[in-house]
């Protein structure tokens, strides 16, 4: 079984919509596997055919979906949740006077399936409005376009052009100075450019944009919050927002973070979620710096103008080593962080780091604090860009012995032999010297998985594989979990002792939820 995507790939809240599942089905019908309760997802006659029923009080956000038949399951694929009435495009709509009429707020969806493709709508604003525009392409839906939305008017002259905004997908701004029609444009090229001169089309090419002249949620601050954290340790960012609203945010699922949303706005934004308490702190305005009271702590701003220096005091123990991890570029904010920590007492600087590593442009420093002192921590942009949606978090905690398996799947099937092996990364970070012991758990009375051991040192230290063995009579769809334990040496030194294996399904989203699947053998 191959699930590519779902088309439309937005459904609207209250509503019921047919969805297409668009891939290849060798047995249908299905079982369809979502992970929130208050969606029903309804496998029809005709093979890919969908029913989607939302109820009026199901939450804005994400839904991720799972297909299965009796041998086989699907990746996780999403479908966006919308707490407005969605629009499909109208062909033809490549030209000014054929665009397809929009009455905002709304959200559009459509597809740019052939090379040369314009998508065109056509929307009213009045003066003194703020029309927002935002694409959904490439993320969270994985469409491999790297999308441009322009604003032009009748004579086809751009006003405003969007392109890399979030990610690589545009969002357009735009306050009206006059009452004016106005025609939005999209177009794209590919994700990964090719020698081609023109725009690019495909029907993977699947899009949804918000257009709205009304209240906006952009993001919300922290984007990662502590355990401790309340409602009101969150701040909204955006556009055209009233001066009081109702703040909602819906639980994590297995597969998703937390949701933070405005009640019947559109916008929201994910916020992953620490395993420990922390205080949270957020910039002060102009030149003044803010101040920890203690450490773990979360600092959170905006580097909204050029040359701008966010600034967070805090003090340290003694022969201590921290270490400051900046939140950004996951989140698909355009922010080219730089971090630099002072001693406040000489001004002498401890670290710097503007990369983790090789195209990963959200920075992290670690330093050691020989003596009880203060520490000034500076966050700029590395090439001074600046706007309100340089957005950040920045988490500030004591450096520990860790540990972080991977998997590069998300569900994995037994083969004729009835057993998989399934490869797991091993990342030893800060002297994490414990030999772990690595097993699955979840798993149903005929399947086993034959637990392996990673060493200290070696081969095995960094990547291992976990072998499932399925008996004849044995037949499974079903979640599970892979978990590796440390050695008795881990308590001794006050370290975790289990960890679970992760699978990153989009940059800020990791799950620790697998699928197996293991087939009824055949007589």
């Amino acid at each position: 079984m191959q699930l590519d995507r779902f088309y439309p790939p937005v459904v609207s809240v209250g509503s019921k919509t047919t969805v297409k599942a668009e891939g290849k089905f060798p047995k249908w019908p299905v079982k369809a596997i979502v992970d929130r309760d208050d969606i029903e997802v309804t496998v029809e006659k005709d093979s890919g055919q969908l029913s989607v029923q939302l109820s009026a009080d199901a939450e804005p956000g994400i839904v991720w979906v799972r297909l299965v038949d009796e041998t086989s399951a699907s990746k996780l694929v999403p479908l966006l949740i919308e707490p407005t009435a969605t629009l499909e495009e109208v062909e033809p709509n490549q030209k000014i006077a054929e665009a397809t009429s929009v009455a905002l707020p709304t959200v559009v969806y459509g597809r740019l399936a052939k090379s040369n493709e314009i998508d065109t709508y056509r929307v009213q604003v009045k003066q003194g409005q703020t029309f927002v525009a935002t694409t959904f392409a490439h993320r969270p839906l994985g469409s491999p376009m790297d999308a441009v939305m322009q604003l032009v008017d009748e004579q086809g002259n751009v006003i405003t052009q969007a392109d890399d905004d979030r990610g690589i997908d545009p969002q357009l701004v735009y306050v009206a100075e006059e009452d004016r029609e106005l025609w939005v444009r999209i177009f794209a090229f590919p994700e990964v450019p090719t020698g081609t001169i023109g725009y690019a089309g495909s029907a993977s090419f699947v899009y949804s944009i918000r257009m709205t002249n009304d209240a906006y949620v952009d993001h919300v601050l922290p984007l990662v919050l502590p355990a401790n954290a309340v409602a009101s340790d969150s701040t909204v960012f955006g556009w055209n927002l009233p001066p009081k609203f109702d703040l909602q945010q819906r639980a994590a699922t297995d597969h998703s973070p937390r949701i933070t949303q405005l009640a019947a706005s559109l916008g929201w934004q994910w916020q992953m979620s620490l395993p420990h308490d922390a205080a949270v702190i957020a910039e002060t305005e102009g030149d003044d710096f803010a101040t920890a009271a203690s450490l773990p702590c979360v600092f959170s701003g905006h580097i909204t103008t050029a040359n701008d220096v966010d600034r967070l005091r805090f003090k340290t123990r003694a022969s201590t080593r921290y270490k400051a991890e900046l939140h950004s570029r996951a989140f698909d904010f355009p922010l080219d962080s730089q971090l630099r920590v002072i001693d406040v007492a000489d001004g002498s600087e401890l670290a710097r780091n503007d990369d983790v590593s090789r195209g990963q442009y959200d920075s992290v420093v670690e330093f050691t604090a020989k003596d009880a002192s203060e520490f000034e921590l500076q966050v700029s942009d590395l090439v001074d860009g600046h706007s309100a949606r340089h957005a950040y978090s920045v988490v500030i905690t004591e450096v520990l012995p860790a540990v972080e398996l991977s998997v590069s799947e998300d569900h994995f099937a037994t083969g004729k032999e009835r057993t998989v092996e399934i490869p797991v990364t091993i990342a030893r970070k800060h002297g994490f010297d414990q030999e772990l012991t690595i097993t699955a758990e979840g798993l149903p009375e005929g399947i086993n998985a034959e637990s392996v051991v990673s060493q200290a040192k070696g081969d095995t230290s960094k990547s291992v594989k976990l072998k499932i063995v399925a008996d004849k009579t044995a037949s499974f769809q079903g979640p599970f979990r892979i978990i590796a334990r440390a050695s008795g040496e881990a308590q001794k030194a006050d370290l975790s002792t289990t960890y679970t294996a992760t699978h990153s399904l989009r940059e800020a989203v990791t799950i620790q939820s697998l699928w197996l699947t293991v087939p009824a053998a055949k007589e």
